[in-house]
């Protein structure tokens, strides 16, 4: 591929990001990465385009790295009450891509106003709302309906961050493949490596070493009591997530091995109370921890003292905790569902709804000698430094510059 000659010389193409869907804490993973996207493009700003930001204003304080970063431009709502915001989005944002004179306006939320001045790029993280409807309210179910494939239809290019979400895209949407670019998420920063097993430094607690409670962050010992080693799942409880089936594969692993324990953190979903009453049944009430929401400096070092990450979840549209915990060095242990096989390692996968396969991956884990977990922990941290912010920013701001007519492809 190729840019046109004459770029260095030329006007920068305008290109207006929409980020008036963003409420910062509400809207989970799609905030993340798309943030961290926008930071790849900040470190290595490209001469052909000239990107602008709208934002709300809790974005602000939020985000003020990407504030100074880019020029923007703010929505004076706070983007609780979503009717307001969707109705003050149709009518400003409109006349501010109007005005700035945007040649490509990308919609990085999922969604594009009726009224869309300007070529569109839009980022389609999952296609959720369509695939496990039961998830959302009849609200926004109907309304992400109506909605999804309109905007499709509206997008000169389709940006998604893994290759099973393009394959829902043509499947649901009817949306040509060559419309569709992708750009995976990636992680803004390196993470700190796990820890060295014991036997390498005994004064060091190692993965799945006992924890002692003043290392984790501020967590005390009434609300910690991991016992000498655990697995790890940072998700919320919805059906998707497959936690009775993990909780099934667990009691196995623990009958065998009582040392063992299981952390879940992440909100309350939909299946909270299947979930709080299968650790009952199964008598685990003392080796499962739900830890519920914790903090960023928590997870870290939950992370960090895991003997593995289990994500044994049957719908993906991208996976990037199992990206965070493969680049801390982190054993994980994933499905083979959705974007799982996109960011994992194919050793590293589990036919999702096995129940004997995933007692045997976890099962396998515990016995592993210190060569054999750092040749898996090298082996996943090479994976995960495939994902690279210039990958991405790459990835994107060509996607940019093809719905401006500026990249010929072929």
């Amino acid at each position: 591929m190729s840019t046109a000659s004459d770029q260095g010389a030329a006007q920068p193409i305008r290109v207006l990001v929409n980020l008036t869907w963003l409420v910062p804490g509400v809207v989970g993973g799609s905030e993340e990465s798309t943030t961290d996207a926008l930071r790849a493009i900040a470190a290595d700003m490209p001469g052909d385009l000239e990107i602008h930001l709208a934002v709300l204003k809790p974005f602000l304080s939020a985000h003020p790295d990407l504030i100074e970063a880019f020029p923007h431009h703010v929505l004076a709502v706070n983007g609780r009450n979503k009717f307001l915001r969707v109705l003050a989005e149709q009518s400003w944002l409109a006349r501010t891509a109007r005005s700035l004179e945007a040649r490509v306006v990308h919609h990085a939320g999922g969604v594009v106003p009726l009224y869309h001045p300007g070529r569109v790029v839009l980022t389609i993280h999952d296609l959720q709302p369509l695939d496990l409807s039961e998830n959302f309210s009849t609200t926004k179910r109907t309304y992400l309906r109506l909605m999804l494939g309109r905007s499709a239809k509206a997008a000169q290019v389709i940006c998604v961050p893994s290759e099973f979400t393009a394959g829902r895209v043509v499947a649901l949407l009817g949306i040509a493949r060559d419309r569709i670019r992708l750009v995976p998420w990636c992680l803004s920063q390196p993470l700190v490596a796990h820890a060295t097993p014991p036997a390498q430094h005994a004064s060091t607690p190692a993965p799945g070493s006992a924890v002692d409670s003043a290392e984790l962050a501020g967590v005390s010992a009434k609300s910690f009591n991991t016992q000498s080693k655990y697995f790890l799942y940072p998700a919320v409880t919805y059906p998707h997530k497959n936690h009775l089936m993990l909780l099934e594969a667990f009691a196995q692993v623990h009958k065998d091995d009582p040392e063992v324990s299981l952390v879940l953190t992440g909100a309350s979903g939909p299946l909270e109370g299947e979930v709080l009453t299968r650790i009952q049944q199964l008598g685990l009430s003392d080796s499962v921890q739900r830890r519920g929401r914790v903090s960023q400096e928590q997870l870290d070092a939950l992370f960090d003292r895991a003997v593995a990450v289990v994500v044994p979840s049957l719908y993906e549209g991208f996976g990037l905790p199992a990206l965070e915990a493969m680049s801390r060095g982190c054993l994980v242990i994933g499905s083979d569902r959705g974007s799982l096989p996109e960011v994992l390692r194919a050793e590293d996968l589990v036919p999702a709804e096995d129940l004997t396969a995933w007692v045997t991956a976890m099962q396998s884990v515990l016995v592993l000698t210190t060569s054999q977990r750092d040749e898996r922990v090298k082996a996943g941290q090479l994976r995960a430094a495939a994902f690279t912010p210039e990958r991405t920013a790459d990835a994107l701001l060509n996607a940019y510059r093809s719905a401006g007519g500026i990249l010929h492809e072929g």
